[in-house]
């Protein structure tokens, strides 16, 4: 058995199924896991991948041709979930809508053969990661800096910041904004009437803040939204289930009225 451990990433995995296909060992020879995921087992010969945009996007590119747009998102998404298992996943997909013994029509319903282990997680992580996305295009929460630039911090369980791109750069093209993932130490960059740019490692150190510092601007309408918030709550009608369950609590964190409700 042959392992290719690839980077956690989109292209780290779309790389790691484009030199196991490219190997000819067999699919049955081959398995792709995370990097650092796993213990190391006997009898086993470990490949390590190196991530290659160009490799990846010919993986994206045969993907879209032969299985159609759809499956490529789903199968993109899944890419980004919180999982041990989705590059092996990923790639057992593959190789049976890829195959060449079915038409292009039955490689766009693969997907739908949900009886089918692999294919049942992968569409199982997607719908995970795009739920979690979800929710984020309506929880996060900007805020002015000093220098301008609109700022908002989350902490995702998946890596959905690719997925919140196209949303806010379509609703903000006028503004430099970032958004921060502290689970993943990434950022979300986007200057105005610009394409966003996904920073990785990005390093922003969670004791200094120094350069994080809010406009007078900023504070303001944070207090003038808190007692907003105040003024329209019903004491006597406050449903904490209710609102758990239409605003999850991992979620309030980084939101500007659940943060500092209390102050």
């Amino acid at each position: 058995m042959t392992v290719f451990e690839c980077e956690d990433s989109s292209d780290g995995i779309f790389t790691g199924i484009y030199d196991a296909w490219a190997s000819r060992l067999g699919h049955a020879n081959v398995r792709l896991q995370l990097q650092g995921m796993h213990t190391l087992e006997l009898f086993t010969q470990y490949r390590q991948v190196v991530p290659d945009a160009e490799k990846a996007e010919k993986v994206a590119r045969t993907i879209r041709r032969k299985m159609g747009e759809e499956s490529y998102q789903i199968l993109f998404r899944a890419a980004m979930a919180k999982s041990e298992e989705k590059a092996d996943c990923i790639y057992r997909t593959l190789v049976q809508g890829l195959s060449s013994r079915i038409s292009e029509k039955e490689a766009a319903a693969v997907l739908n053969q949900l009886t089918d282990p692999a294919i049942c997680r992968v569409f199982e992580l997607s719908r995970r990661v795009w739920h979690e996305a979800h929710h984020y295009m309506g929880f996060v929460r900007f805020a002015e800096l000093k220098t301008g630039v609109l700022f908002s911090e989350i902490e995702a369980e998946n890596q959905v910041l690719p997925l919140l791109a196209d949303h806010f750069a379509d609703r903000l093209p006028n503004e430099d904004f970032l958004i921060y993932d502290r689970a993943h130490d990434s950022c979300l960059l986007h200057r105005r009437q610009r394409p966003c740019v996904l920073v990785r490692d990005a390093g922003l150190d969670r004791e200094d803040r120094s350069g994080l510092s809010f406009s007078e601007k900023e504070e303001e309408m944070q207090q003038l939204w808190l007692g907003f918030c105040r003024s329209i709550s019903i004491e006597a009608r406050e449903n904490p289930a209710l609102q758990q369950q239409m605003l999850p609590l991992r979620f309030r964190k980084w939101m500007t009225e659940e943060r500092n409700f209390t102050a």
